[in-house]
C-alpha cells in the first residue's frame, strides 16, 4: 500500500472508530460518563493489568506463530522481529476492509530482514488459515459450552452470526482444498468463470482466469513448501488459537474488573466469541461498528444497558483501539530502525 493510501485509510479508519464510538455511548438516551466511571469506581485494578496483559499477549502470540513458519523454512528472526511483523499486520488490517493491508505491510519488513518473498507469502498464507480455522474454532468451543447464550442475539445479528460460520467454514474447507487439490480448484473456477462469462455476469473473464492462475500456483508453491512440516502448522494453530482467545478474554478481565460475578465469566467471553463470528462477514475496517452492536446486543441479557454500555466501550477499548495505537507504536519503531540499518550499510558501502 502506498503512503497516501495508508493515510487515506487511516483517516476511514478514525471517522468510523469516533462515529463508533459516538453510536454506542448515545445509544441510551440517560447514559453518560458518570455511568461509565460508576461501573469502575470500585475496579479491581489487578483485572485492568490483565486486560492489558491479554492484549500484548495477543500481539506477541502472533508474532510467535510468524517466526514458527520462518524458523520451519530455516529463517530464524528475533522475537522482536516477530512482534514488528505482527504489529504491522494488525495495524493495517485493522484500517483496511477485509485486512487487505496487512499481509503486504508484514511482508515488506519480512523481507526487508532478509526474508525470501516467497518464504514470506507462504508464512503469511499459512498464518491466514490458522487464523481463520482457530476463529472458527473458538465458535465451536462457544456453541458447545454456551449454546445458550447464541439466544440472547437478535434474529439479524444471529443471522450475522450464522453467515459468519459459514464464510469461515468455507474459506477453511477452500484453503485445504487448495493445498491438497489445487487442480480441482483451478478446475471449478475456470468453469464458474466461463460460465459466468456467458450468462453476461461477469465481462473480463480473461482477468479473473489469470487472476485464478496465480492463486492456485501460489497455494500449490505452499504446498509443496510445507511438506513434511506438520509439527510447525499445529504450533502455528495453536499460537493463533490462543492470541484470538486471549483477545476475547480481554472482555472477561474488564467485566471482573467491574466487579462481574466470576460464575459469569464464560458467558461473557462466549458473547464476545460469536460477536468475533458475526463481525468477520462484514469487510469493514476493523470491524468497526458491527461488533460493537454484536456485543451490545448479546450482553443485554447478561446485565443492565447502562453496564452493558460500559463493559463494550472499555473492552473494546483496551482489545482494539489501545491494542492498535500499540501496534501503531511499535511498527513506528521498526520503520525507524529499519531506515537507519539502511542508512549505515549504505554509508559504509559507500565508504
Amino acid at each position: 500500500m502506498t503512503k497516501k493510501k495508508n493515510e487515506i485509510w487511516s483517516a476511514i479508519a478514525l471517522a468510523l472508530a469516533a462515529l463508533s464510538i459516538w453510536v454506542v455511548a448515545s445509544h441510551l438516551k440517560d447514559y453518560s460518563l458518570k455511568d461509565f466511571k460508576n461501573y469502575f469506581r470500585d475496579a479491581n485494578p489487578f483485572w485492568i493489568v490483565m486486560a492489558v496483559v491479554c492484549m500484548i499477549s495477543y500481539i506477541l502470540f502472533e508474532g510467535f506463530a510468524i517466526l514458527t513458519v520462518l524458523k520451519a523454512f530455516g529463517y530464524k528472526r528475533a522475537i522482536h522481529k516477530g512482534v514488528v511483523y505482527s504489529a504491522a499486520d494488525i495495524y493495517f488490517s485493522a484500517i483496511t476492509p477485509s485486512a487487505t493491508g496487512g499481509q503486504p505491510a508484514c511482508a515488506f519488513f519480512m523481507m526487508s530482514d532478509g526474508v525470501p518473498a516467497a518464504v514470506s507469502a507462504v508464512a503469511l498464507l499459512l498464518n491466514l488459515v490458522m487464523y481463520n480455522a482457530s476463529i472458527m474454532t473458538i465458535g465451536l468451543i462457544a456453541l458447545v459450552l454456551r449454546p445458550g447464550i447464541f439466544m440472547n442475539f437478535v434474529m439479524p445479528s444471529k443471522a450475522l452470526i450464522i453467515i459468519g460460520y459459514v464464510i469461515l467454514t468455507t474459506l477453511v474447507v477452500f484453503t485445504i482444498l487448495l493445498i491438497k487439490r489445487e487442480d480441482w480448484v483451478h478446475s471449478i473456477g475456470s468453469f464458474i468463470i466461463r460460465l459466468s462469462g456467458k450468462i453476461k455476469l461477469i465481462r473480463n473473464t480473461g482477468r479473473l482466469e489469470k487472476k485464478l492462475d496465480r492463486i492456485t500456483k501460489e497455494y500449490s508453491d505452499c504446498a509443496n513448501m510445507i511438506d513434511g512440516h506438520r509439527g510447525m502448522l499445529i504450533k502455528c494453530f495453536i499460537y493463533n488459537l490462543v492470541q484470538r482467545c486471549l483477545q476475547i478474554c480481554v472482555s472477561v478481565m474488564i467485566f471482573l474488573a467491574g466487579r462481574g460475578k466470576g460464575s459469569m465469566a464464560l458467558d461473557i467471553w462466549a458473547t464476545h466469541a460469536f460477536s468475533v463470528i458475526g463481525s468477520n462477514c462484514v469487510p469493514i475496517p476493523g470491524a468497526i461498528g458491527v461488533i460493537d452492536a454484536l456485543l451490545l446486543d448479546g450482553m443485554k441479557d447478561l446485565m443492565s444497558e447502562q453496564d452493558a454500555t460500559s463493559l463494550e466501550l472499555a473492552s473494546r477499548g483496551v482489545s482494539f483501539y489501545i491494542c492498535v495505537l500499540t501496534c501503531v507504536l511499535i511498527v513506528g519503531i521498526g520503520y525507524f530502525s529499519l531506515n537507519r540499518r539502511i542508512k549505515i550499510f549504505g554509508n559504509e558501502d559507500n565508504d
